[in-house]
C-alpha cells in the first residue's frame, strides 16, 4: 500500500506504480467514491463512454421539458 499526502487545494499525487498499473495519464478523470468504512475509492472512467443512468436520464429530460413549457409560455404572451 502506497502512502499520498493531500496537498494544497486538496491535491494528492498519485505513485508512478499506482498510475502505471491501471494506465492513468495527465488529464484522465476519477470518480470518487467514500465507502461505507469511510474508505476513499478511485475508480478510472473514460467519461467519453459514460452514459447517465436511467434515473439520471429521467431527471435530465423533466427538466428539459419543464423548460420547454416555460419557454412557450413565455412566447405566447
Amino acid at each position: 500500500m502506497s502512502l499520498v499526502r493531500l496537498r494544497r487545494a486538496a491535491q494528492i499525487t498519485l505513485p508512478q506504480s499506482i498510475r502505471d498499473a491501471v494506465r492513468l495519464k495527465e488529464g484522465d478523470y476519477l470518480e470518487v467514491a467514500v465507502t461505507e468504512s469511510g474508505a476513499i475509492l478511485l475508480k478510472p472512467v473514460n467519461i467519453a463512454q459514460r452514459e447517465p443512468s436511467p434515473e439520471q436520464e429521467a431527471d435530465i429530460l423533466s427538466v428539459v421539458d419543464a423548460e420547454r413549457r416555460a419557454y412557450a409560455a413565455e412566447r405566447r404572451r
